[in-house]
């Protein structure tokens, strides 16, 4: 999809979903106008990266309240000064992903969020890949015959493993 922004800039990265947004430094406080295009560029590209950025938690939690309403992540303690922002932190040692099992974030509550919002402090110079699949991707490329199998059919979601 090609689309103009007037306030930001935004490259997409992959075929598939995703793209890099500039122009935006995250910790100042953002006009109505740039957190529209934000907004458009994420649900254009269903993932978005805002490199370079340097936020104190109060600072993620501002920007995220430009976005819609945070809610504090059910099984797991955020920080003690900031408890909407929740810690990630995988060791060097640790070979599985943060959770251990493939996930989609909270959308085992009956009113998920609309996304979530990652703030990577420190990654390795290679791997530590968080992996994004795009759905509606993976839907429309099924044949016709099993995506009318699945059409009607209700998906429940837990966090039990």
């Amino acid at each position: 999809m090609s689309r103009s922004y007037r306030y930001i800039k935004v490259r997409p990265i992959a075929g598939a979903l995703g793209a890099e947004v500039e122009g935006v430094d995250a910790a100042r406080p953002l006009g109505g106008e740039v957190v529209a295009e934000i907004r458009q560029a994420f649900l254009d590209h269903l993932v978005i990266f805002l490199r370079n950025q340097k936020l104190t938690p109060q600072a993620q939690l501002a920007f995220a309240q430009r976005f819609g309403q945070p809610v504090e992540y059910p099984q797991l303690k955020g920080l003690p000064d900031c408890p909407l922002i929740t810690p990630v932190i995988k060791l060097e040692h640790e070979r599985v992903n943060f959770g251990g099992i493939w996930h989609s974030d909270t959308t085992y509550l009956e009113c998920p969020p609309m996304a979530s919002m990652l703030y990577a402090v420190e990654i390795p110079p290679y791997g530590g890949d968080t992996i994004f699949a795009n759905q509606y991707t993976a839907y429309e490329t099924l044949s016709e015959g099993l995506r009318r199998t699945l059409d009607g059919l209700v998906g429940v979601n837990t966090s039990t493993k």
